[in-house]
């Protein structure tokens, strides 16, 4: 008999249980916990305690019939070790599994690491542990991520090694028997696993932020440190979080001793910006909400389906990111408004408005539509293709002030229509008259149009972007590539400095960029990209190099910095380097110098 796959099943939305404010110490031993329950188990689902008086509150245990396969798994530690099987029981009875709140738990098994589900046996409502300090009999559904950790921990034959199991009886009792190098790959997957997690803290001015993971990891990289403090109380997975940093679960952060999160130790920079990219993907990559429609005819009227994007390519300057948006509207350049942000650039340059046309003889006032009004009517107009808004240099202009009203639109949901101004409403309905699939009195984005920006990290914005704007974009770094492969079309780029010498431009950007990432006051977003030089052929000339590069890293990097750790000695200005071809050659030699960058003949 043969039959099709069973259809897609509509699952519950997560609850984020923003507000939690209980805290959950020992979280090693919650996770120590867990896989040891999925291994002596061997079920998926397991109702794991029972009740019991404790100085005349309920409290819970494990339920009786796992106490010898638990003594069983450990068999080899509790003799290894001066703790008692009845002492080593306690201790597994301790775990936060056990001692805490039900909301606690669900936020950290569930939405941060996402390695089950917990609920209580009996039907009650997840806050009822909140007051009195009972405790009351709980079961877990595991997820596939134990299946990973499983896989992790094992050897090729599905068995943990000794040493494997002396990381979990110590994380479980606090001993302190020898272990191997596993412990650094169950972090990083359990990182990993929290990747999807939201978070939410306030500003100083009582704001909400909300943000992921690579958030953090952004504001590391560009400042090597990053706020891990609610001025007001910490609440909800941000409280989990910090837990876990502070227990070392987290494998790239760590607490710099006062109110912020800092790079870990033994991890280098780079293995974070990798390592960010690859989070990016991920996130890009995980589906929001799959809604299934059935149309039963022609003449039926659906719901919108929103497939489109809005992502901001962001980055140090040169490392291309409007090649990157180049490569995505390839071929579609007819379905594309490009503009660009500037501190003039306003509402009506955005959208459009009121201007004098003449009429004959007569001045006559017209509405005007800009390239948001433009690409919005010719994407609804034709819903069969895809078409683009590129916005180069977001940061640059206000962005508050430009999209007005419209940026509620951003968060692209049937919810969350507008309606326009008189004189917009008015002109579109002589472009939309008669589209069923619009009502022209109403602001909706086309599901059909995406909406690509780029932004240099490096540029001091003007106006600064709001939490509630950043929060309707999706985010992606472009690093600088420092290969040498046939891909990288900038490692073949040289310096020609006379006829018979050159360098790699490669070769240099590496150089000083290390220079600058090592220096606290400058980072990443100073660094020079691949691209921020991009010559006609693959030769770069004096003149070209002086007037882009080294003005650049004079005016903007290592004018403020002391000389020893300025590629600039001497007190050098840039006018030092003029005539190009004497001062700046010998100038351009010393930085060469200083930077370690070979001159090769040509």
């Amino acid at each position: 008999m043969k039959v099709n796959p069973k259809s897609l099943t509509n699952r519950d939305e997560l609850n984020l249980r923003q507000g939690i404010k209980s805290s959950l110490p020992n979280m090693e031993q919650l996770v120590a916990t867990i896989y040891t329950l999925f291994k002596i188990s061997n079920t998926s689902s397991l109702e794991y305690s029972e009740e019991y008086n404790s100085q005349s509150k309920t409290a819970i245990r494990l339920i009786n019939q796992l106490n010898q396969s638990l003594s069983t798994f450990f068999q080899s530690q509790l003799k290894s070790s001066s703790t008692t099987e009845s002492n080593f029981l306690s201790s597994f009875n301790e775990s936060p599994l056990f001692n805490a709140q039900l909301e606690p738990l669900q936020v950290a098994i569930q939405l941060f690491w996402k390695l089950g589900e917990i609920d209580f046996v009996a039907d009650m409502a997840s806050s009822t542990e909140r007051t009195g300090g009972n405790r009351y009999n709980k079961k877990l559904i595991f997820s596939t991520n134990l299946d990973i950790i499983d896989n992790v921990l094992t050897d090729k034959d599905g068995n943990l090694e000794e040493e494997t199991k002396n990381l979990l009886f110590n994380y479980i009792s606090g001993s302190s028997l020898a272990t191997n190098n596993i412990e650094n790959k169950l972090i990083k997957s359990l990182t990993v696993f929290s990747e999807e997690t939201q978070f939410k803290i306030r500003d100083n001015s009582s704001n909400e932020i909300f943000f992921q993971l690579e958030g953090i990891y952004s504001e590391i990289i560009d400042n090597n440190t990053v706020i891990n403090k609610d001025p007001n109380e910490d609440v909800g997975p941000f409280r989990i979080l910090k837990s876990a940093v502070k227990e070392n679960l987290n494998y790239f952060l760590e607490s710099n001793n006062t109110d912020g999160f800092k790079l870990k130790n033994g991890v280098s920079n780079n293995d974070l910006v990798n390592y960010l990219i690859r989070v990016n993907s991920y996130l890009n990559l995980n589906p929001k909400t799959t809604n299934i429609e059935i149309i039963e005819d022609s003449n039926t009227t659906s719901e919108i389906s929103f497939t489109s994007i809005n992502k901001i390519f962001y980055g140090a300057p040169g490392t291309g990111k409007s090649h990157k948006v180049n490569e995505i509207i390839k071929g579609k350049e007819g379905r594309t408004e490009r503009v660009t942000f500037h501190p003039e650039y306003d509402y009506s340059s955005f959208v459009g408005g009121y201007k004098p046309a003449m009429d004959g003889d007569n001045i006559k006032y017209e509405f005007v539509p800009q390239a948001f009004t433009n690409i919005y009517v010719n994407a609804w107009n034709d819903l069969d293709n895809d078409y683009y808004l590129v916005i180069e240099e977001i940061n640059r202009g206000n962005c508050a002030e430009i999209f007005g009203d419209i940026f509620q639109l951003l968060d692209r949901s049937n919810d969350y229509k507008i309606t326009p101004s008189k004189e917009l409403k008015e002109y579109l309905k002589t472009k939309l008259s008669g589209n069923e699939n619009i009502d022209e009195s109403k602001l909706l984005l086309p599901p059909n149009l995406n909406i690509l920006a780029t932004m240099n990290t490096s540029d001091q914005s003007l106006f600064p972007m709001d939490s509630a704007f950043k929060r309707r974009w999706d985010w992606e770094y472009i690093p600088i590539n420092y290969e040498s492969s046939e891909s990288n079309s900038s490692a073949k780029f040289k310096v020609q400095l006379t006829d018979s010498e050159y360098f790699s431009w490669l070769d240099f950007i590496e150089s000083v960029n290390t220079m600058i990432k090592s220096n606290d006051n400058l980072g990443m977003d100073k660094c020079l990209g691949n691209y921020f030089i991009k010559p006609k052929s693959e030769t770069i000339d004096l003149e070209t190099f002086v007037n882009k590069a080294i003005f650049y890293l004079w005016n903007d990097v290592f004018k403020d910095e002391i000389e020893e750790e300025s590629i600039f000695k001497d007190r050098t200005t840039y006018e030092d380097f003029f005539p190009i071809h004497s001062n700046g050659l010998n100038k351009v030699k010393e930085i060469l110098e200083i930077l370690k960058v070979d001159l090769k003949a040509s």
